[in-house]
C-alpha cells in the first residue's frame, strides 16, 4: 500500500528486507517463494520509496512440492536470474551474448548468439530444455532509414514511403535491450517535446535520455515513432498509453526484402545461424560448462540445493521407412534421408491430369518476352506430364492493380479454368489485389509468377515444370499419391493466425483430405477464435 505496478520497483521495495526474508528467495513481482516458513502466517513490513512510506504485507498461501506446476514456474525465474549472472542480455523472452556478437560490416548486420530455455517436467524428471537462438540486428537505425528517404532538395522525408517501410517493423533499443513494434509515425512531435514522467514532472525526450541513460540525441527535428506496446487479447478493451520512441536510438531488426534477395547475405548468415546437430550440441554444452564453472551461478544453485546433470538426456530414435510413391503407372521410392523425388516425377504422366482448354495469361507490356518464353516452355514440358494444353488468351495490362482487375472483369467467365499473371516485380499490394479478386469476387484458380524468375534460360524449363504442376493441382488434378498403409484415414491440418496489425483477431484455418488416395482436400475453412483453440464439427462427406 499504495499499489505499485512496476515489478522492478516492487522487487526493490522487498529487497529492503533481505535480512528478514533471507538471501534465498524468488520474487516474480507478486508472489514470493521461500525455502522456509516465516514465523507468522501474515507479516507486515514498511519500505521507503523516495521518502514515501510503502506498506508490504506477506501472507502464507501454500506449500509447494518440487514437482508442482507453480514450483516449476519459480525454477524458470531462477534460471533467468542465472542467465543474467552469466552477463547474458535479455531481449524479449530470450537471452543473448552480446560479447560474442558477429559483425558483418559488408552487409551492415550484427548477430547476437543466445538461447531459448524452459524448465519443465518431461517424461519422468524435471528437465532443462534448451536450444540455440540468434538475434539479428542491422547497423542501421530508423533515423538512417528516414534520412535515406528524404528529398535532397526539400530535405523532407516522404511520409508515405517512411510509413510503408517502418510501420509493422520491430525496432531494438540498445539503452534498455528492448524491442518495440512501430505502429505509427508522429510527425507533429520531436525530441524537444515534453512528456510527463511517472512522478508527474514534465521533461523533454532529449533531457530524459541524457539523465536516464547518459545518451545524447543529436537531431532535434526528427519525428517520433509510436508503439502501442504489448497487446494481450485479455486486455483488448483496456486503453493503452502509447510509447514514444526517438528514431535515432532505434535499431532495425530482421532482414529487408532487398537483403533476402541478396545471395551473399543469405549465404553468410546461414553459416552462422543454421547449425548442424554437432555444432548445436557444442554450443549447448558450452552453456552447461559455463553454468558448472561460474562461481556466482553455483552459489545461487547451492542456496536452493539444485544442480544440473552434466550430460544430455539420451534416447533411441527411429528412422521412418521408405515411402512408395505412385505417379500414373509408375512407382518409385523416396529416400527418407533426402525426401526429394522431384527428378523422378519429371519423366512421366501425372496421376490425375486436368487439361488446359480455357485459360488466360496477363502480362505487363514490357514483360511480353518473359510471358512468351514461359508459354513456349510450357508447350515443351506439358506433353510429358500428360497435360493437353490449348492456346492461352494473351492479355496486355498496365502495372497496376486496377488494370489487372479491369481486364479480369472483362475476360474471366464461367469457362475459365486458370488465370496466369506475370508480374513485373514482387509488389505485395499488386499480388494481394489480384488474389483478392480471383479468390473472393470471382473465384477462379490462378497462378502468379514474377518476370524476373523467367529471365534465366538455364532454369526456365525447371520453372515451367513447377508452374505446370501447381496449375494442375489448383484445377483439381493430382501429381502423385503415397502408399500409407492406412484405411479410411483423414489427414487434417490446423493453423492459427494472429492479426498483429489490427491487434484484434485470431483466425484458425482448417483443411482435411476427403478421398482414400489423399489427393483431394476440403476448401480451407476459417473461424475467428478467442485464443489458440477452435472447435469444428465434422459431418459425413
Amino acid at each position: 500500500m499504495p499499489d505499485i505496478e512496476d515489478g522492478k520497483v516492487r522487487s526493490e521495495l522487498l529487497l529492503q528486507h533481505k535480512a528478514f526474508i533471507g538471501e534465498c528467495h524468488i520474487f516474480d513481482g507478486s508472489s514470493l517463494l521461500l525455502p522456509h516458513k516465516l514465523l507468522l502466517p501474515k507479516t507486515e513490513l514498511v519500505s521507503l520509496l523516495k521518502n514515501q512510506v510503502v506498506k508490504l504485507t506477506i501472507e502464507f498461501i501454500s506449500e509447494l512440492s518440487p514437482n508442482s506446476p507453480d514450483c516449476l514456474r519459480y525454477y524458470n525465474i531462477l534460471f533467468r536470474r542465472i542467465l543474467k549472472q552469466m552477463n547474458l542480455k535479455q531481449v524479449g523472452r530470450n537471452y543473448y551474448n552480446k560479447q560474442e556478437a558477429t559483425e558483418f560490416f559488408d552487409h551492415k548486420l550484427v548477430i547476437w548468439p543466445g538461447y531459448v530455455t524452459s524448465i519443465f517436467e518431461y517424461e519422468t524428471s524435471i528437465t532443462l530444455c534448451a536450444d540455440v537462438n540468434h538475434k539479428l540486428l542491422r547497423m542501421q537505425t530508423a533515423y538512417d532509414l528516414i534520412t535515406g528517404l528524404r528529398d535532397p532538395q526539400t530535405r523532407k522525408e516522404d511520409v508515405e514511403q517512411v510509413s510503408k517501410e517502418l510501420i509493422g517493423s520491430i525496432v531494438f533499443t540498445l539503452y534498455n535491450n528492448k524491442t518495440y513494434r512501430v505502429d505509427a509515425i508522429n510527425g507533429e512531435d520531436n525530441p524537444r517535446t515534453k512528456f510527463k514522467k511517472s512522478g508527474g514532472a514534465e521533461i523533454t525526450f532529449v533531457d530524459y535520455y541524457r539523465e536516464q541513460y547518459n545518451t545524447e540525441v543529436t537531431d532535434l527535428t526528427q519525428p517520433l515513432l509510436i508503439s502501442k506496446g504489448k497487446w494481450k487479447k485479455s486486455q483488448q478493451d483496456t486503453p493503452h498509453k502509447p510509447i514514444m520512441l526517438v528514431p535515432e536510438l532505434c535499431y532495425l531488426t530482421g532482414l529487408s526484402d532487398k537483403m533476402r534477395k541478396d545471395y551473399r547475405v543469405m549465404r553468410d548468415l546461414a553459416l552462422h545461424m543454421r547449425l548442424d546437430p554437432e555444432r548445436r550440441q557444442h554450443e549447448l554444452r558450452k552453456l552447461m560448462n559455463t553454468i558448472q564453472t561460474n562461481r556466482e551461478v553455483q552459489r545461487e544453485l547451492q542456496l536452493w540445493d539444485l544442480k544440473f546433470d552434466t550430460n544430455f538426456v539420451s534416447f533411441s530414435g527411429r528412422i521412418l521407412k521408405e515411402v512408395r510413391i505412385f505417379q500414373g503407372r509408375r512407382a518409385f521410392d523416396s529416400h527418407p534421408q533426402f525426401a526429394d523425388w522431384s527428378r523422378e516425377t519429371r519423366s512421366g504422366p501425372l496421376l490425375n491430369v486436368k487439361s488446359l482448354d480455357h485459360w488466360l495469361i496477363l502480362y505487363p507490356t514490357r514483360n511480353y518476352g518473359a510471358a512468351s518464353s514461359l508459354v513456349q516452355s510450357l508447350r515443351k514440358v506439358t506433353p510429358t506430364m500428360g497435360i493437353a494444353m490449348r492456346e492461352a488468351k494473351m492479355l496486355e495490362v498496365s502495372d497496376t492493380v486496377q488494370s489487372y482487375t479491369t481486364v479480369l472483369e472483362n475476360h474471366v467467365s464461367s469457362k475459365t479454368q486458370m488465370v496466369l499473371c506475370v508480374l513485373s516485380s514482387e509488389k505485395k499490394d499488386l499480388y494481394d489485389g489480384i488474389k483478392q479478386y480471383l479468390c473472393v469476387k470471382c473465384p477462379t484458380p490462378s497462378q502468379c509468377v514474377v518476370a524476373r524468375t523467367l529471365d534465366k534460360p538455364q532454369t526456365l524449363m525447371t520453372i515451367a515444370t513447377k508452374i505446370a504442376q501447381q496449375m494442375n493441382c489448383k484445377m483439381g488434378g493430382a501429381l502423385w499419391k503415397v502408399e500409407t498403409g492406412l484405411q479410411n484415414a483423414m489427414f487434417i491440418g490446423i493453423d492459427c493466425f494472429h492479426d498483429i496489425v489490427n491487434r484484434r483477431k485470431s483466425i484458425a484455418g482448417f483443411v482435411s483430405s476427403i478421398n482414400q488416395e489423399l489427393t483431394q482436400c476440403t476448401p480451407v475453412y476459417r473461424a475467428e477464435v478467442g485464443c489458440c483453440a477452435a472447435a469444428f464439427t465434422l459431418k459425413a462427406l
